[in-house]
Formats: C-alpha cells, structure tokens, sequence
C-alpha cells in the first residue's frame, strides 16, 4: 500500500505543470452546465458532467505526461514495480473521479440557489452515485488500452465512447420528463429497491474493476518501455 500511495503522490504532482490542459476543459464543461442548468432550471446535469472529466480528459493527461516525461523510466529507477504502478493510477483516477463529482455536487445547490431551482440532497446523492458508477464503469473499460499501448492515438479512440454517452445524457437532459421526472421517480420508488440497485452497482463496478486491473497489469507488464 505504501508504494501505491507513493505513486499516487507523484501522479498528482506530474499534474501540477501542465494543469491548463484540465482546468481550461472543466472550465468548459462547468460554463456549459451552468447554462443548462439556468435555462432548464434543473442544476443536477451538473454533478455527471463534472464526474465526466474523470474519463474523457484525466487518464490521457496522465499517460501523456508519462511519455512526454519519459515518467515510466523514472518509476523503474525509483524501484516501483509495474503492478504498483497499475494500482497507483487506477487509484489516482479513482481519486479524481470522486473529487470532481464531489465539486459537482457542491457547485449544484450554490447554483440552484442563484437560479432559483429546486435542489433536494436526496436526488443530487442519487445522481452523484450513478455518476460514479457510470464513469467509473468507463474508466475500467479505457484504462487497458492505455496500459497496452500508451497514450498515442489511443486517447482518441479511448475517449469516443465516454464523449457519445455524456453527450446522450446531456441531450436526453434538455427534456422536460427526464429533468423533473427523475426527483418525483426517487420520491416513489421503494427505498428498498433503491438500496438492492446500489448494492447492485456497487458489485457491479468492484467485479468491473478487478477485472479491469488484472487485464491492465498484464498488458503492461508485457509492454517494452
């Protein structure tokens, strides 16, 4: 645990120089949903559309600064071996995966407020969990392709799919049943199917990334650096 934590340590300081290239595309995607929000009254596109950063610009950040860096070399060097490096990044994406949906969640409420929409914590927790269970589904889907073969031309293909999912939601958003039909469906629903479903997606999601990271530590291990 020691050596993973140690490698999350140095993925977020490689972040540090070349943080322009998140910040400038949160500052999209936040600009973005605040006009959603403000024309549709409903600020809970907010809490996926932060968590969606996790996938479509963290791990290709990452990985580039690993080859622009030549960061691989310097991890040998340091002694950490190529497992803890797997574990260190996926720890380092889940990390920001939570970070983001949780600015989310806490930029929703001050701009319900300055909109003058409803905002229930309930719904906001509700849509926050499938935030994370989405991207995090995502996120164990891309991040092998990365580990196999670098960052190169796999950062277009790779953010395709999690790029048409967030735009699906975000369009499906702009409808009058789907915005305000959702708190009234978390109201009616049976608390206990409410908790079966997060079981479900909780179990979902670990299976997934187990998976996930045993595929990942094979294929980087195979890798020639």
């Amino acid at each position: 645990m020691h050596a993973v934590a140690r490698f999350v340590g140095l993925d977020l300081r490689s972040m540090r120089p070349n943080a322009k290239f998140l910040i400038i595309p949160a500052a999209i995607v936040v600009v973005t949903s605040l006009v959603y929000s403000a024309v549709l009254l409903s600020v809970y596109l907010l809490i996926p559309a932060m968590s969606s950063l996790a996938v479509l610009n963290t791990p290709s950040h990452l990985f580039g600064n690993d080859e622009r860096g030549r960061l691989d070399t310097l991890y040998a060097a340091l002694g950490i071996r190529r497992q803890h490096v797997v574990l260190g990044r996926y720890a380092t994406c889940l990390l920001l995966l939570i970070a983001f949906t949780v600015a989310g969640t806490l930029v929703a409420p001050v701009a319900a407020l300055a909109f003058g929409a409803e905002f229930e914590w309930s719904v906001a927790a509700a849509v926050a969990a499938a935030s994370v269970t989405l991207i995090g589904m995502l996120l164990a889907t891309q991040l092998p392709a990365y580990f196999a073969t670098g960052p190169g031309p796999i950062r277009i293909v790779a953010t395709i799919a999690p790029a048409i999912i967030v735009s699906v939601i975000s369009l499906a958003w702009m409808f009058p049943a789907v915005h305000t039909g959702l708190p009234s469906w978390l109201d009616d629903a049976n608390p206990a199917r409410l908790t079966v479903a997060a079981i479900a997606a909780i179990a979902t999601l670990s299976i997934l990334g187990l998976a996930s990271t045993t595929l990942s530590a094979r294929l980087y291990a195979q890798r020639d650096l």
